[in-house]
């Protein structure tokens, strides 16, 4: 501690204090005896601060100012960390535990001094009030935490109406607007990269039989468990869709005809005919399938889907149940 507290004129120590109580910072000094604190000084805005005008500041110990045990204990040990380090420490503190209410934070700085003799220990300090400074910090922490709330509900909205924009809300397949979607960026690259592009479309034999017999409930449950059974037996890359009602229909791309058609008919030896229990109620589900590739049967959307719609109806004419490939009548082929 280089610092000491040298002689002073009275006239400027009237200025001095003069200039200190204009201040709304408190300014304060403490004189060290024994273990105990005595405070020396202290500017008005820390004695109307203090609510204790009716009784001297000055020349009272600490612990008389500040009769709470913890309260007292935590500024006699800042204090001492001061001392210890020999130059100005800053921190935080609060008036918790002290009669003054409501609740103040200040950032109060502190140095150690020395007297003249060289010997006696002071603690000059002074305390800035922050508490409207800390409240709006915190009052801008918890605004910007509800509006990141806000920003990731909106994120999971916004990603769940893009969900709920692109899938049937029965089956959660992909919907046609997707599907149609897919396939032309699909066919556009296809057509720079030289690849095959393989449709199929499915339709369930005598479905509305079905709805007609055990109703739309047992009929939307069909349409699911057919959904979940089509997923499973595509590769990750194909995309699936609900085309419309019981019709579905897959993109497969890279896929040409041959690869697709024994992929297809493999599938179908595995799963035709489908059997579901639905509750008390044991159901056989068959259907029928047609196959339809790009550049083969077209270069467009429009065209592949309407080569691979009426391979499908060739499939539905010549007895359901069966496999059929566009353009080539007579290739049909059932798991049977």
């Amino acid at each position: 501690m280089t610092s000491t507290v040298n002689e002073v004129e009275q006239a400027d120590i009237h200025l001095l204090t003069g200039m200190l109580d204009t201040m709304s910072d408190h300014v304060f000094l403490l004189r060290l005896e024994g273990e105990r604190y005595r405070l020396v000084y202290c500017n008005e805005a820390m004695d109307r601060f203090m609510r204790q005008a009716d009784e001297m500041l000055c020349g009272r110990f600490l612990d008389e100012i500040v009769t709470d045990p913890e309260l007292n204990q935590r500024i006699v040990d800042n204090y001492a960390r001061a001392l210890e380090a020999g130059c100005m420490i800053r921190y935080e503190e609060t008036t918790e535990g002290f009669d003054s209410a409501p609740l103040t934070i200040f950032e109060t700085s502190i140095s150690p001094l020395l007297g003249k003799d060289g010997r006696t220990v002071y603690i000059c300090g002074i305390s800035r009030d922050i508490t409207a400074r800390r409240n709006a910090e915190e009052a801008l922490r918890e605004t910007n935490e509800s509006l990141e709330l806000q920003l990731a509900e909106n994120c999971r909205l916004q990603q769940r109406l893009q969900e709920e924009a692109i899938r049937d809300p029965l089956t959660n397949l992909f919907n046609r607007r997707y599907l149609l979607e897919s396939l032309n960026r699909e066919l556009s690259r296809a057509q720079r990269e030289h690849y095959p592009v393989t449709l199929m479309m499915v339709d369930l034999d005598h479905f509305k039989q079905l709805n007609d017999e055990h109703g739309h409930a047992a009929g939307d449950q069909v349409l699911v468990e057919f959904s979940q059974l089509l997923c499973h037996g595509m590769r990750k890359e194909d995309v699936v869709c609900r085309w419309g009602g019981e019709e579905f229909l897959i993109m497969m791309p890279g896929l040409s005809m041959a690869d697709a058609h024994q992929r297809m008919t493999e599938w179908r030896r595995k799963n035709s005919p489908v059997e579901l229990t639905l509750g008390d109620l044991n159901l056989v589900v068959r259907f029928s399938s047609g196959l339809a590739t790009a550049p083969e049967h077209g270069c467009n959307p429009d065209d592949l889907i309407n080569a691979t719609d009426t391979a499908l109806y060739m499939a539905k004419k010549s007895g359901r149940d069966q496999l059929q490939l566009s353009g080539q009548p007579g290739t049909a082929h059932s798991p049977k």
